[in-house]
């Protein structure tokens, strides 16, 4: 009887981990830790949180200021994410669905060269523009992404104050010009609350001629599954030619891509 010859298989081969940078790597923890935090934090904490001595923390800090993506208090020389994590931030949030085709989607809305359009979320703060069409002329006078909607005087900071509680919205609002002495006086809840009832009954705001001076503007929300607003879209031009009645072909779109992407939200 033959024996059978044993032939021992190879161990799998493990893939070789891909060699990085550590500094990098500790980089990312401490910008890890702001980001959940979700408030400024001190070095202290930034320390505390991460197990690295102060040098060491002011160091890294040092260098991620340098590049934009941390932000140092001059008043509290505390830390919090800077403009660079906040265009990444924005090119990331872009970029997911639906995000990436309502742009689109509202583009085709516009009936001159001289209109344009804009998704918007809610940030810490305020409305801000995500997604941006429009004639390079808005830019210059700041209408952009990464821009922040007055809530007082834009029709998607009106939206935004419809349709999120009156706790998010009040101590932004509270800081802007004006709108901040009559909250303080009491005399801010009749008007605005009448103003932003009419925009929660039509599901549409509209401003004329403000924030920015002959550009009329209006914004439609987009809802997820349990109706709250995620996103706002918006559609602007110049007062001579942008019609913005509630019975327009502008209104009535905006209303139906409105629709559309909040029915497409309760689906998936």
């Amino acid at each position: 009887m033959e024996a059978t010859e044993r032939v021992e298989q190879p161990a799998p081969c493990k893939a070789k981990e891909q060699r990085g940078i550590h500094a990098m790597e500790v980089g990312g923890t401490l910008l890890q830790y702001m980001a959940d935090a979700g408030k400024p934090v001190s070095m202290t904490g930034l320390s505390t949180a991460t197990a690295l001595p102060l040098n060491q923390v002011f160091t890294y800090m040092v260098s991620l200021v340098r590049t934009g993506l941390v932000r140092r208090d001059l008043m509290t020389h505390s830390f919090e994410p800077g403009p660079l994590a906040l265009k990444l931030g924005l090119r990331a949030l872009a970029q997911r669905y639906p995000l990436h085709e309502t742009i689109e989607l509202a583009a085709e809305l516009l009936e001159d060269h001289a209109h344009g359009a804009f998704i918007a979320i809610w940030t810490d703060s305020g409305p801000t523009v995500i997604q941006y069409h429009g004639p390079e002329m808005y830019v210059h006078v700041g209408l952009h992404v990464g821009s922040v909607m007055s809530i007082a005087y834009s029709s998607t900071g009106r939206l935004f104050a419809a349709f999120l509680p009156r706790e998010t919205i009040e101590p932004l609002l509270a800081r802007e010009v004006l709108w901040g002495e009559a909250i303080s006086a009491g005399r801010l809840d009749r008007g605005f609350e009448r103003l932003v009832q009419d925009v929660r009954n039509k599901r549409l705001s509209r401003t004329l001629g403000v924030p920015i001076p002959g550009v009329d503007s209006l914004s439609a929300p987009v809802f997820d599954r349990v109706g709250e607003l995620i996103f706002s879209v918006t559609v602007f031009g110049p007062s001579r030619s942008l019609d913005t009645t509630d019975d327009g072909s502008v209104a009535k779109g905006v209303l139906r891509l409105s629709e559309k992407l909040s029915s497409r939200e309760l689906k998936n």
